[in-house]
């Protein structure tokens, strides 16, 4: 009785409300995601997925390689024909579902649509975590059919986990638009069939927005799905860094040029049309090499350093463990010295027990069994040849409790060396300062790295701006002489 006068209404009911509103802020956040997302990223959708991780992460070493060291292994005539003079890295990347194919959608036609008038129609297509593309606008078109010219280049993935191609048909208005129809197609699928060159031409349902109209017919969409035709062959084209602009003919093919040379065949125009000085290409190519190499260091430093802190600080992890489980056994074995083997339950219940019985009192070391000193760990380290382990106890296994259940099996964990409480006496303090300083000067060597980079680069710029500006005002000084002597003469 005594109990329900000790609750506190007010804080009661202040805890339902207060929980009330997280859940009615959690539910709208998870409706209208797409308008959070707009309110805090300025874009309705998060552009990568865990394929662009794995991607990122694995095959391309955190940034620091593409991949393209490949092609002078792929180059040879030995090589099928479908990879050569390709990134190999990238071809397994396409087959593991990791990295994209190019997929085309053309002569698109949609019919039967769920509307009574004339309107200006478009057509929005989702796929992946791209950027939606849109088509043209067809403007006053009857529903019954309509034609966009447009070419579609879709990016998918070959793989379960890639989410289907939505299609949508829109209506625009004064203000907005209005979604008529969807579908939704597999990504898989689309690979497939633009691989097949026999039946490429396919007409697809489309779901009205509103179920509840009543048609006689079912709105469809034609698709060709097909390879990528582009005349520039952008798919397979590969400049190997040197800066070539490939430009397509009025015969079907193809023009190459490198940079200096097609900024000096199309000059820089403005809004007006009126010619533009820009840098000299030159220029640009020594800043960005002199970036790249310092962006190279980044992330060379950035993937190693963290490669080469993470295997300390998981040995030193691990190390903890197994330290743990060998002072579990020693508390156990000082505790019960008649019995020889101690279960998991029983080793938790008795660590379990000296905590409730001693955490906070200041007990010296050695004074209880709760309490064993680093010789007595070591002793029953040492094993059951010399030592003091219990005799019919299990080998002590590192994660043993985590592996075991990931793992569906009695014996899981990793295994753990007798020498390991001998190295855990002498150096887990010198270790734990060692990993906390290494991860602090592995940011500050990035942050270095990049400050530096970044000074270099605006130095050099800001001294070839000021060269090419004394180099134009004796140019101009020039021209401006000889002007006024032809005029004088």
């Amino acid at each position: 009785m005594m109990s329900l006068f000790m609750i506190n209404p007010v804080e009661t009911v202040t805890q339902i409300v207060t929980l009330c509103l997280v859940v009615v802020v959690v539910a709208f956040m998870i409706k209208h995601w797409d308008r959070v997302m707009v309110a805090l990223t300025g874009d309705d959708r998060i552009h990568g997925s865990p394929m662009d991780c794995v991607w990122f992460t694995f095959f391309r070493c955190c940034g620091t390689c593409n991949g393209d060291w490949t092609r002078c292994l792929s180059k040879f005539p030995c090589c099928p024909t479908k990879i050569r003079n390709t990134n190999l890295v990238k071809k397994i990347g396409k087959l593991l579902g990791l990295t994209t194919y190019t997929v085309e959608l053309k002569n698109i036609v949609i019919g039967d649509l769920p509307v009574t008038q004339r309107c200006d129609f478009y057509i929005q297509v989702e796929c992946a975590a791209n950027p939606p593309m849109t088509t043209a606008l067809a403007e006053e078109k009857l529903p019954k059919v309509v034609h966009f010219p447009e070419i579609m280049t879709l990016r998918i993935r070959w793989s379960l986990l890639e989410q289907s191609v939505k299609i949508t048909v829109k209506e625009l208005n004064v203000f907005g638009s209005t979604d008529i129809c969807y579908c939704f197609i597999g990504a898989m699928q689309l690979i497939d069939w633009a691989d097949d060159p026999s039946d490429r031409i396919k007409r697809f349902e489309m779901k009205p927005m509103h179920t509840d109209a009543v048609r006689e017919t079912p709105a469809w969409i034609l698709l060709e799905i097909g390879l990528p035709a582009d005349d520039r062959d952008l798919d397979n084209f590969h400049d190997g860094g040197k800066g070539i602009v490939r430009t397509a003919t009025k015969q079907g093919h193809y023009n190459e040029l490198a940079v200096k040379e097609f900024k000096h065949e199309y000059a820089l125009l403005d809004a007006s049309g009126h010619a533009m000085q820009e840098p000299l290409e030159d220029d640009l190519a020594g800043l960005e090499c002199c970036s790249r190499c310092f962006l190279n260091m980044e992330r060379f430093l950035m993937f190693w350093g963290a490669v080469g802190l993470l295997v300390p600080s998981v040995s030193t992890v691990y190390a903890g463990e197994c330290y743990r489980h060998y002072r579990w056994i020693t508390i156990a074995r000082l505790a019960c010295p008649n019995e020889t083997v101690f279960s998991h339950d029983r080793l938790h219940d008795i660590s379990k027990a000296c905590h409730l019985q001693f955490d906070g009192t200041g007990s010296d070391v050695g004074s209880s069994p709760c309490r064993p000193t680093d010789e007595a760990i070591l002793e029953t380290c040492k094993g059951p040849h010399g030592g003091s382990f219990p005799t019919d106890q299990p080998p002590v296994r590192a994660f043993e409790d985590a592996l075991s259940a990931a793992t569906m099996s009695e014996h899981g964990g990793v295994s753990c060396p007798h020498e390991v409480c001998w190295l855990v006496q002498q150096y887990a303090q010198a270790a734990g300062i060692g990993s906390v300083g290494g991860w602090v000067a592995y940011f500050l060597l990035i942050c270095g790295v990049r400050f530096m980079g970044f000074r270099v680069v605006d130095g050099r710029r800001r001294r070839l701006m000021a060269l090419r500006a004394e180099q134009t005002k004796m140019m101009s000084d020039s021209v401006t002489g000889r002007t006024r002597a032809g005029f004088l003469a």
